[in-house]
């Protein structure tokens, strides 16, 4: 037995154990903690049993199951990589707007900045 199916296993159950308390106190939703779950049991299966990965490769038509994982962890970091750009775009409208609030509710003049 390799060293990283111990490991693995070990610390993927103590980040499912901080996820798990972090959605009790509200700081992570739903949906995230059921997702990195869901990828950390992917995790833990496939570190303990390496073999499993050739089902699900053979279930998608490719024919290693290192290629599988590595073309999941692809499409992984790329789904996370629009869902932060998403995010960012988002959060960057937010701040235009509290912007142009800001500016139109402190409106100052030239007239006023020369009585200064």
């Amino acid at each position: 037995m390799f060293i990283y199916s111990i490991i693995f296993p070990i610390l993927a159950i103590i980040v499912i154990g901080i996820l798990f308390l972090r959605l009790r106190s509200g700081k992570t939703s739903l949906s995230s903690f059921v997702v990195w779950t869901a990828v950390l049991i992917f995790v833990m299966v496939f570190s303990v049993f390496p073999d499993a990965s050739l089902v699900f490769a053979r279930a998608f038509g490719i024919t290693r199951g290192l290629d599988f994982l590595i073309i999941a962890a692809l499409v992984l970091i790329f789904y996370l990589g629009a869902k932060l750009y998403y995010k960012l775009d988002h959060l960057q409208d937010d701040v235009n707007k509290i912007i142009k609030e800001v500016a139109l509710n402190n409106e100052i003049t030239l007239d006023d900045e020369e009585n200064k």
